[in-house]
């Protein structure tokens, strides 16, 4: 009988460790970009699809436009950079204005910004 009650609260407590474990373990992913650099109107994906973004620290803008399992697939609407959050990991996107044809004319002419 001792054995048995000596048996059983073994097992009770391995249960209770693991038990404790999994509820204490943290499943923190740092944050997986597609591109980090990219031109308004292209679209990206970012994974874990619980990345949350900064409003206080970006500038430009990004439409959600898929979920898609573990990574969320946006739209680049503005120019600015976007910061992705992810438990302690912070993610920077830099979004660029797209060229306009007549910009890129005046580039070949070397009258240009660039």
């Amino acid at each position: 009988m001792k054995k048995k009650i000596s048996i059983s609260i073994g097992i009770l407590l391995l249960f209770s460790f693991l038990g404790t474990t999994s509820v204490l373990s943290e499943d923190c992913v740092s944050v997986i970009l597609e591109k980090d650099t990219l031109k308004v109107g292209d679209n990206f994906f970012v994974c874990p699809s619980n990345a949350t973004i900064n409003e206080n620290i970006s500038t430009g803008c990004v439409e959600l436009v898929a979920i898609n399992g573990n990574f969320c697939v946006y739209k680049a609407k503005t120019s600015g950079t976007i910061v992705f959050e992810h438990c302690d990991t912070k993610v920077t996107v830099r979004i660029f204005p797209k060229e306009t044809p007549f910009g890129a004319l005046m580039n070949l002419l070397g009258r240009g910004k660039n």
